[in-house]
């Protein structure tokens, strides 16, 4: 290290040198400080570096992907039915520009081959989310551009992307990266957000982020996020602080101030023994009393009524018991600080279990147990299996069956209040627990005709007890690989 030192303060005297000798010349003395930028960078070649500085790097060769799946689904129930058509692609242009530029895009569609006659759930158990765009919807999710220099230091993405860094803001707009993965960088963006479901347009998001490495093992980012709306605005601070203790052992740490009030913490800690045989998660949130003002940061409040704090916990492991059998237990847990008899604000316990057998890599099955149990006399239980057979890669085939028992009250000539979005019932009227239960069997399949075509079909029967009608979904799928 000190040979290394002293070379590189030897080739900096004279550079010192040549700039004085330049000066006299009629160089101007920016061209010092330009020589120890250059030097630094190590752009200026060096006794021994000048063939590898002057060297133009390899070319690179683009490479090119597309991939788009069509699905169509089938529901039926005694004389309600529903047929739909979904469409996913996505595609991509790697290393343009001699490994300097990337292209990607992605989208979804769907439409309703029904044509659905009403927009109520009461005339239509088959309604969902994806119908509010009407009889078809087509959404582009991703398209953006990267530009970026060889080595990734600095990073220019201009289009409509996600922002994973800022709880996934959804926008059209610019991210610029500069070092954001090295030991200091930092990122900058600004956007017009993007919604499906509700008008933003005139809405506005920007932010800043500082990222380091400030020891061994460590990778600390600090984020700021402006959201702009006629509504009101609203700034979160959010740090996330991710630490690998050992090769098997790492802990993450993360926390949101909202306008300046604590809106969340977390703290999760993951452990992967070496042998492989052994994974443990385990961690839990504080969520707070914070003031969102902007849709994004509380989109369901109009929904679902204010939210309580509350803490949220849970744990799961992975172990191989013996040979061909892995058992994987989970608990998760919500414990509400204010009054738990509000629909948004209730307490829960969940308890599953997964028991895994796989002889041979071609044949494997699982078992798995869950249990819920909620404040307010809520509970599910159920219980499911399947077996798998896969040949080689080319083709696949499935079969399993599930039980499941649900507990919840029902309420009738009762009055009730609303605040907010959120409803309250009074303790007039007649209170009755239903604990139906549902039967189902599912076969599925998968075909990989070769490396650019693969074809699937599920099929699924549903009893349940709250009807005499049986249940039926089928969904097919192609999917095209470019």
């Amino acid at each position: 290290m000190i040979s290394m030192l002293k070379q590189t303060h030897e080739e900096a005297v004279d550079v010192v040198t040549a700039a004085r000798q330049g000066r006299r010349s009629g160089v101007r003395p920016l061209a010092l400080g330009s020589a120890f930028a250059l030097l630094g960078l190590g752009l200026v070649p060096q006794p021994g570096r000048a063939d590898d500085v002057l060297a133009k790097p390899p070319a690179v060769d683009a490479r090119y992907d597309a991939r788009v799946r069509l699905e169509y689904d089938y529901r039926k129930q005694g004389s309600e039915k529903d047929s739909d058509l979904y469409g996913y692609w996505s595609g991509s242009g790697r290393d343009m520009g001699n490994g300097r530029v990337d292209i990607y895009a992605s989208g979804w569609m769907h439409k309703d081959l029904d044509k659905p006659a009403t927009t109520s759930l009461a005339d239509d158990s088959f309604l969902g989310l994806e119908d509010v765009g009407g009889v078809s919807d087509n959404r582009l999710l991703q398209f953006y551009a990267d530009i970026h220099d060889r080595d990734e230091k600095a990073r220019l993405i201009a289009g409509r992307q996600y922002i994973e860094i800022a709880d996934y803001l959804h926008f059209d707009g610019v991210q610029a990266m500069l070092f954001d993965n090295d030991s200091l960088g930092g990122r900058a963006f600004w956007g017009k957000p993007v919604s499906f479901y509700t008008p933003v347009s005139d809405d506005n998001a920007w932010g800043l982020s500082l990222v380091g490495r400030p020891w061994t093992g460590n990778r600390s980012r600090l984020t700021y996020t402006q959201y702009d709306s006629p509504g009101g605005n609203d700034a979160n601070y959010f740090v996330d602080v991710q630490q690998e203790l050992t090769e098997a052992l790492r802990v993450r740490g993360q926390l949101s101030v909202l306008n300046e009030k604590f809106r969340m913490g977390s703290l999760d800690c993951y452990f992967f023994a070496p042998n492989g045989e052994t994974d443990f998660y385990v961690g839990g949130s504080r969520w707070g009393d914070f003031d969102a003002r902007t849709r994004f940061y509380s989109p369901l409040y109009q929904v679902m009524g204010a939210q309580d704090p509350y803490s949220y916990g849970y744990a799961r492991m992975t172990q191989v018991l013996f040979s061909h059998v892995t058992i994987s237990p989970g608990v998760s847990f919500r414990i509400n600080d204010g009054d738990t008899t509000g629909y948004a604000n209730r307490d829960y316990r969940d308890y599953d279990l997964t028991l895994t057998y796989e002889p041979i890599r071609a044949v494997s099955a699982s078992l798995s147990v869950d249990y819920w149990d909620m404040d307010g006399g809520d509970g599910f239980f159920g219980v499911s299996g399947d077996i798998r057979y896969r040949y080689n890669k080319l083709w696949e085939l499935s079969a399993g069956s599930s039980y499941t028992k649900y507990t919840y009250n029902t309420y009738s000539d009762i009055s009730y209040s609303v605040n907010g979005g959120q409803t309250y019932f009074t303790q007039d009227g007649t209170v009755a627990q239903e604990t139906p239960d549902c039967y189902s069997y599912f076969l599925r399949a998968k075909w990989n005709i070769n490396k650019y075509l693969t074809l699937r079909a599920q099929g699924d029967i549903e009893n349940d007890s709250t009807t005499s009608d049986l249940a039926y979904w089928g969904r097919m799928s192609i999917e095209v690989k470019l």
